[in-house]
This record gives C-alpha cells, structure tokens and sequence, in this order.
C-alpha cells in the first residue's frame, strides 16, 4: 500500500476523511491492450460505415422503384382522365400496374424500408386515383 495525493477511490472511511488516501496500487495494465482497442472501435466503425453505405443503396434502389411505380400508375389515370374508359375492363392494365405497385410498397414494409402507415398512405393514394377515375367515368357511385 502507498500513500497518494491523487483522488483515488478510498477503500474505507477512514482513510477518505483524512488528508491523504490510502490506495492500493493500481493494476499493471498493458499499452498493447489500449491500442488493440481503440483498433477494434475503429475497424467497428468502419464496418458500420460500410454496412450503413450499402443499406442506403439498396433502400435508395427500392423506394425508387416505389416511386416510379407509383409515377406510372398515376400518369396512366391520368390519361383516362381526357377519355374516360367505357367499362371497367377498360381499366385491367392500370388494375394491373396498382397490384404491382402494392406487392413493391409491401415488400418495402416487410424488409423495413418503409414505415406501414406511409406505404398504406401511398396505397390509399393510388385506390383514390383509380376511384376518382372510376367516378368521373360513371362507372362507380360512393355511398
């Protein structure tokens, strides 16, 4: 045991209501040890950077393809908007396009790219279209 003016946790009340702590001697500690450390932190967050990198892309790739789905299915009820369709069969490719547009917007919930209640926002969205469609047609009558 040593005497030392450093605070240093005290081992017992009396001796941390003196002047001067009684502390035992620290444990040798290695500078290899230190070091392998603050490698492993910095190769973990080097890892993390490029797990976080590639997550981004592939998120980026999927709500892409989101939205250019939903582009495509909106700009084709858009176009029946000047010629409205005859009957409902009219409207099977667009019918067509909103189930794949659900089946991506799904499987973007699913793999946790997007939150449910957005993807359900944006499936409601494109029912509306498709409604709106159907109404200014004749074709349909909300209750």
């Amino acid at each position: 045991m040593r005497i030392s003016a450093r605070p240093q946790p005290a081992l017992s009340f009396k001796a941390s209501v003196g002047g001067q702590q009684i502390v035992a001697a620290p444990a040798r500690t290695s500078v290899v040890t230190a070091a392998v450390f603050t490698v492993e932190a910095k190769q973990n967050s080097l890892k993390r950077e490029r797990t976080a990198e590639r997550n981004r892309v592939y998120n980026k790739s999927r709500k892409s393809e989101i939205a250019t789905r939903m582009k495509k299915v909106l700009t084709a009820l858009d176009a029946y908007k000047g010629t409205p369709p005859a009957t409902e069969a009219d409207l099977a490719p667009v019918s067509s396009m909103i189930s794949e547009a659900y089946q991506v917007l799904d499987k973007a919930v699913v793999k946790g790219i997007l939150h449910r209640n957005t993807a359900a926002r944006r499936k409601a969205r494109l029912a509306k279209a498709r409604r709106n469609v159907l109404i200014s047609a004749g074709l349909y009558t909300p209750q």
